[in-house]
């Protein structure tokens, strides 16, 4: 009986974290409903963000679609390049946030200092086709940006999220993820380094696959579920692709 009860909780252990794995959103299953198309793509670590994009060394030129998901309404958000450091002072900003009548708002700001109120600005670089759209609780920002890049390729990035009081933008929380939006890509290569994050998509999986052959590795009786979690890993997964 013991046995029997061992044998139901592993199962439905394993049911779990593979609904998990199905279900999980990663920027590479993801499709435009317009007819935008990105080479590249990463899995943001913190406030449910994606950053899609295809750069072209020859122009110097970064198409970009920044994704923001489990958004409300009464939320702005900010996808931000920062050519001089690491942090949020020197970033230069693109922000978004919906608008009273259904619209949305996407423009350009320079951030000089932490007191930033985000106004809108000219950037350090040339910014095209800017546009944002909100639905279904998702923002995503679409920009070229005119980027000839150094230092191997590598930029700094920032995003963030912040409330709304009517069409006015509040600051944004200085503790937990939002202090943790920072992020280093790669132009010149399809993998970028993410501080502390899954530089791509399936990254977070195999880390739980890890844990969780691991634990499994330990449970008697539990080897075939383990085996059909190891096929599970490596194939179906990428149907999503």
């Amino acid at each position: 009986m013991a046995k029997s009860s061992n044998l139901l909780l592993y199962l439905s252990v394993f049911i779990f974290i593979i609904t998990k794995l199905a279900l999980a959103q990663t920027c590479s299953n993801y499709k435009f409903s317009s007819e935008n198309l990105f080479e590249s793509c990463n899995d943001l670590h913190v406030l449910d963000s994606f950053i899609h994009y295809t750069y072209n060394s020859s122009s110097g030129n970064l198409q970009v679609a920044y994704r923001h998901t489990d958004l409300t309404s009464k939320k702005w958000v900010a996808w931000a390049v920062n050519p001089t450091s690491t942090g949020m002072v020197g970033a230069q900003a693109i922000v978004a946030y919906p608008q009273p009548d259904g619209s949305v708002r996407a423009y350009t700001s320079p951030v000089s200092s932490y007191q930033t109120s985000l106004q809108e600005g000219d950037l350090s670089f040339n910014v095209s086709e800017l546009s944002a759209t909100y639905q279904n609780n998702e923002m995503i920002i679409f920009a070229t940006l005119s980027l000839p890049v150094s230092n191997g390729g590598n930029i700094n990035t920032v995003w963030q999220d912040g409330s709304l009081s009517g069409t006015s933008l509040l600051s944004h929380p200085t503790s937990g993820k939002n202090i943790r939006s920072v992020s280093t890509l790669n132009l010149l290569s399809a993998a970028s380094g993410c501080g502390g994050a899954g530089a791509g998509a399936g990254a977070g999986d195999s880390k739980l696959g890890l844990q969780v052959s691991s634990w499994a590795g330990n449970q008697p009786g539990f080897s075939l579920a383990l085996t059909v979690l190891s096929v599970s890993l490596s194939s179906p997964l990428q149907q999503f692709n």
